[in-house]
């Protein structure tokens, strides 16, 4: 696994081009298109919020035939709670881009950040299509990461490579994210592209669980997004055995997805609105994982935890505090342990001791320039 410029376009037979709309000030990036030569095997997560962007519930729809050739996502405007008008405007998306690029409107994935409650103007982005369907290359992978930045300092992408029997499979990924981060699901936007060959239940499975344990471990403020989505394409073009969940090409395919995704996971809670901090939260001894990760969850939530390792003076006590207002089971002797809050990175661990429960959730601290940042967000 590695860091990577241009990683979703490096899987075979993979191109993008990203463009400026006007969705955003000062014509910067605001729209991009990823585009395979071939229809891939798809599949993705979204966010549970219960109002959900319009974007989210036409990609859902159109995944229903576990197939997709295209990506169309903008920054600017999050087109959500838009009522009919933004569904309208995220099927004209798809239907205009399917149209331009000669394939069906199902196989075309939309997606938008931004900003929530503003109704999208389609004629920037339907005079931007054009262009960027005539352009697209190999090398703009790139611009597409800088195209879905909202908050973001940087942009975010990974790679990896492996090997299934004699073929080279490659997997590519961009994200964005900086604040509403928390799971439950995906709390951002993040595009996956693989040249491999595998089935779609095997596809979905290794999602799913690349997810949990990667942008389900993360927070920055415990504020859902409405726009959450993760969305793969497997276009088989690596030409490898089609991987299942029974052969071994599968063991490979997960853990490499396990990687990227964990990599921008942690590139998201580095670039947090306003941090100064990547903290580490280690819980063992729990009754069962899921209570590990709650207990975990709610000391990375803490705001007084989060001002304290801001200000850099170890404060156990807003650990314990987390720990006993989370529900869990508890017994009256924890163990902690902290390296310094001065530092930039900062790790905390804690031992229930109640069982053999374990789960790692990464945080950030809460300063003034996150409050800055959002107050002036509109």
């Amino acid at each position: 696994m590695k860091r990577s410029l241009n990683a979703i376009c490096l899987p075979k037979g993979f191109k993008a081009q990203a463009c400026g709309c006007g969705l955003k000030k000062n014509k910067r990036l605001d729209l991009a298109l990823i585009f395979s030569e071939v229809p891939a095997v798809s599949c993705g997560m979204f966010t549970r919020n219960t109002f959900a962007a319009a974007p989210v519930i036409v990609s859902k729809g159109h995944l229903g035939t576990a197939q997709a050739q295209a990506i169309v996502a903008n920054s600017g405007n999050a087109n959500c709670y838009t009522g009919k008008q933004g569904l309208q405007v995220a099927r004209k998306t798809a239907r205009h881009c399917a149209k331009l690029l000669g394939i069906k409107d199902t196989l075309v994935l939309v997606a938008s950040t931004g900003i929530i409650g503003r109704q999208v103007d389609f004629s920037k982005i339907q005079r931007a299509l054009p262009l960027l369907s005539s352009s697209l290359q190999r090398k703009a992978g790139q611009k597409v990461s800088r195209a879905i930045m909202t908050t973001d300092t940087q942009p975010k992408e990974a790679a990896a490579c492996f090997k299934v029997g004699k073929a080279l499979v490659t997997i590519g990924a961009v994200a964005k994210g900086a604040g509403m981060i928390a799971p439950d699901m995906a709390t951002m936007l993040c595009f996956i592209t693989t040249d491999a060959a595998i089935q779609h239940a095997a596809l979905k499975t290794a999602l799913r669980e690349a997810v949990e344990n990667s942008f389900n471990l993360i927070t920055v403020d415990g504020c859902m997004s409405t726009n959450d989505s993760v969305l793969i394409l497997a276009n088989g073009l690596a030409e490898n055995k089609v991987i299942t969940k029974q052969n071994k090409g599968y063991r490979h395919f997960k853990s490499a997805l396990k990687k990227v995704c964990l990599a921008l996971a942690k590139m998201i809670v580095e670039d947090a609105e306003g941090a100064t901090k990547f903290i580490t939260i280690v819980v063992s001894g729990a009754k069962h994982n899921a209570e590990a990760k709650k207990a975990a969850l709610a000391i990375a939530n803490s705001n007084l935890f989060k001002t304290a390792v801001y200000g850099g003076g170890t404060n156990w006590g807003r650990i314990i505090a987390a720990i006993g207002a989370s529900g869990i089971t508890v017994k009256s002797k924890v163990t902690l342990s902290c390296s310094s809050f001065k530092k930039r990175h900062v790790m905390v661990k804690v031992d229930l001791a109640c069982g053999a429960g374990k789960a790692v959730v990464y945080t950030s601290d809460l300063t003034p320039e996150y409050v800055k940042i959002n107050a002036e967000y509109n």
